[in-house]
C-alpha cells in the first residue's frame, strides 16, 4: 500500500506493507462486520432504510481499519454474510414490526462514523 504524507509542504511518499490478519483476526473482523451488516439487513428490511451491500465492503475496510486492524485480507464473505444473516434473524425475532430501527441506526452511525445520516 502506498500513502502520501505532507510534512511542511511537502509531499513524502512511504511505503506501508499491511500484513494480512491471522485466523483469529480474520475471525474478529469477521465478526465486528457481521454485527453491523445484522444491523443493516435489519435497518434494509424493518426499517425500509437500505444499505448497499458493496458500499458495506468497501466501507467494511474502513471500520476495521478504525478498529486496528490493517487489512481485511483474506476473510471469508461468505462467513460474514452467513453469520450476518444469522444475526438479522435474531434481531428479527426480537423486533418484528421495526421496534429497534432508531437505536440500530444510532448503532450504526457510532460504528461508521463517516456515514451520511440515514
Amino acid at each position: 500500500m502506498v500513502s502520501g504524507v505532507i510534512f511542511g509542504g511537502l509531499l513524502s511518499t512511504c511505503v506501508v506493507a499491511a500484513e494480512a490478519p491471522n485466523a483469529e483476526e480474520r475471525n474478529k473482523i469477521e465478526m465486528l462486520l457481521a454485527e453491523a451488516a445484522g444491523k443493516m439487513i435489519y435497518l434494509t428490511k424493518q426499517c425500509d432504510k437500505p444499505v448497499d451491500p458493496e458500499k458495506f465492503k468497501e466501507l467494511s475496510k474502513l471500520k476495521a481499519f478504525s478498529e486496528g486492524y490493517q487489512s481485511i485480507e483474506g476473510i471469508s464473505w461468505e462467513h460474514v454474510r452467513d453469520e450476518a444473516n444469522q444475526k438479522y434473524g435474531e434481531l428479527n425475532a426480537e423486533g418484528p414490526d421495526g421496534e429497534f430501527c432508531e437505536q440500530y441506526e444510532k448503532d450504526i452511525q457510532n460504528a461508521y462514523p463517516f456515514l451520511k445520516p440515514m
